[in-house]
């Protein structure tokens, strides 16, 4: 995460524009934390300043709303500290790099997805791709697939996107987002193949797992028939679970294959092999024709609210439903009538992470686009009887 460190900041005065940065106001917690809302090229984003016990500050993105091209967050980084005559202590922003920024076709957000994407040829989707090779080496051999590739490491992100700006690759989508949630974004019947290959195991979070039933119902949706869903994993324990979970269907067609050679391997394959480690194939091939579904919204609020009443009655609190929960975590003021809440929220299994801005009343989820899946619709409810239950 890109990040300096600062003995001193100036105090801005908000709004304000420095460079290509854009500062919209300062916002505090009873903790001691602060954010600064920034905007650049039409893109919100939290900095986080943390004061330090030995005196001076850290200054960093926020995990929440940190833009999936970090020369974004470079950028605006070095606007801030510019702007604030920071002096620094330490700093891993790399100006020179970074100077010019411009957003990439390759690159989408979920917004993107949820409202603008259209399905004009057939789909191969590529979940966690890492490096990129597998991703980038079936996207020129099938340019008439439209390939989706999901990953949410960054520097995998800018990796690949770069690679297909250079190498003239134009059947690629690229997107940051949790690929369990990903696939109801997509109609049925429109993906050829998923490829999920070596997926971080989790061995001590299970509930972590990419692989679930849900995923796998979910992931049959939307292949048409004869498609297929991949796994290639070196763990013997997930190839056992995720076999396990296949073979849970009523009916399934499924394939077993031990260290199979591929055309193109990523780096942890040749890592492992050098080890001589075995390498696990599952194929499950889809057999139905599914039922088309209705798009998915997204949530949000219509209620108005009192910020002072919320203010003086917060306190960090978990609620939970049948299978969901929200976490309110942290509440930020700007000033006596505007602040956020950062909060956590969603199924037990799969959740999200957002902040709700309340302004002039009004309250909106920051990212805004919440995908309207039936446990986030719970937890909406649930925030909804929650701010009933404080300001009225």
């Amino acid at each position: 995460m890109p990040n300096f460190h600062t003995s001193t900041l100036k105090k801005l005065s908000y709004p304000c524009t420095f460079g290509e940065t854009t500062f919209v106001y300062e916002a505090h917690s009873a903790r001691g934390n602060i954010l600064v809302m920034a905007s650049m090229g039409g893109e919100p984003m939290l900095i986080r300043i943390h004061p330090k016990k030995e005196g001076g500050f850290l200054v960093k993105g926020d995990k929440v709303t940190r833009p999936t091209q970090a020369s974004f967050l470079q950028k605006v980084l070095i606007d801030f500290r510019d702007a604030s005559e920071a002096k620094e202590i330490f700093s891993n922003i790399e100006p020179k790099k970074f100077l010019h920024v411009k957003p990439s076709p390759f690159l989408k957000e979920i917004n993107f997805f949820a409202n603008d994407f259209r399905v004009e040829r057939e789909i191969w989707v590529e979940i966690g791709f890492g490096s990129g090779r597998h991703l980038l080496h079936q996207a020129k051999k099938n340019p008439h697939i439209q390939f989706i590739g999901l990953e949410i490491h960054k520097p995998s992100i800018e990796q690949v996107v770069k690679q297909c700006e250079l190498q003239k690759i134009e059947n690629i989508l690229v997107v940051d987002y949790d690929a369990r949630l990903f696939m109801e974004f997509l109609p049925s019947n429109v993906v050829g193949r998923i490829f999920v290959h070596f997926p971080v195991p989790w061995d001590k979070k299970p509930h972590r797992r990419v692989f679930s039933a849900a995923f796998i119902e979910e992931a049959l949706r939307v292949l048409h028939v004869k498609g297929t869903l991949e796994l290639r994993t070196d763990s013997p324990a997930y190839f056992e679970f995720s076999f396990s979970q296949m073979m849970q269907l009523f009916k399934a067609e499924i394939s077993v294959k031990k260290n199979a050679e591929l055309e193109i391997t990523s780096k942890y394959e040749d890592r492992w092999r050098k080890m001589e480690k075995d390498i696990y194939d599952v194929v499950l091939t889809n057999e139905i024709d599914s039922q088309e579904i209705t798009r998915l919204g997204t949530l949000c609020f219509e209620e108005r609210v009192d910020f002072s009443k919320i203010r003086n009655a917060f306190k960090e609190e978990l609620l939970r439903g049948d299978g969901f929960f929200v976490h309110f975590e942290e509440l930020f003021e700007i000033d006596d009538t505007n602040g956020l809440i950062r909060l956590s929220f969603g199924a037990n299994e799969r959740n999200e992470k957002c902040y709700l801005c309340i302004h002039n009343g009004m309250i909106s989820y920051l990212p805004n686009a919440i995908l309207a899946t039936k446990s986030n619709v719970a937890a909406h409810n649930l925030m909804k009887e929650w701010f009933n239950g404080i300001c009225h």
